[in-house]
């Protein structure tokens, strides 16, 4: 027995409707056009945010790899220059300071003079130190003294004057300057993990 399926027609009751509410032909085929092009519009920015994502991905996975091996450099290049710059630290700060203890005390020297000018500046230094700092400080005019300290080490000097004193602690800045270095190695490969 064969069977028979009959058409509905329910839904044009919808469509005569959704036409009703046009006055004319014209203004039915112009709202469809709107809305074709409406759907149009729509299907067209999911197809290119569909298309953005897929050829963005694969870059943004190669930014993302680059700026992990820029990372990676970066502290590869640090942790072999560590040594190198304490290695630097170690064998030029040493003979700068030497050089420069005599300029620091010639500085505080001509401060004494400026505060207290008919004072006696007493100069300690380290007993090796004595006749270089003398023979340094010699085109001074000040009243001065170079004693030697001998609790000093080479790179420390006290100056006093009537009314004043200074401590010059150079071995201090060095010790200072190396833990500025180590600080800036800890803290820049530390960053640099975090960042990775």
């Amino acid at each position: 027995m064969t069977v028979i399926k009959l058409e509905s027609f329910s839904h044009d009751v919808d469509i005569r409707k959704g036409i009703s509410k046009f006055k004319s032909f014209d203004a039915l085929r112009e709202n469809a056009f709107k809305d074709g092009v409406k759907s149009g519009a729509e299907a067209a920015t999911r197809a290119f945010e569909t298309e953005k994502l897929r050829t963005l991905s694969p870059i943004l996975e190669a930014l993302n790899d680059m700026a992990f091996s820029q990372v990676e450099a970066r502290q590869a290049i640090l942790t072999s220059l560590r040594p190198l710059i304490k290695q630097m630290v170690e064998a030029v700060l040493p003979q700068c300071a030497a050089q420069g203890l005599a300029e620091e005390i010639s500085a505080v020297v001509y401060l004494a003079c400026e505060k207290a000018p008919k004072s006696r500046i007493v100069i300690q230094v380290a007993s090796d130190a004595v006749s270089a700092i003398q023979e340094q400080l010699a085109s001074t005019k000040a009243d001065f003294i170079v004693v030697p300290g001998p609790t000093l080490d080479p790179l420390h000097a006290k100056v006093t004057w009537q009314g004043g004193f200074d401590d010059i602690n150079l071995a201090s800045v060095m010790a200072e300057l190396h833990r500025a270095i180590d600080d800036f190695f800890s803290t820049s490969l530390k960053t640099g993990n975090q960042n990775a």
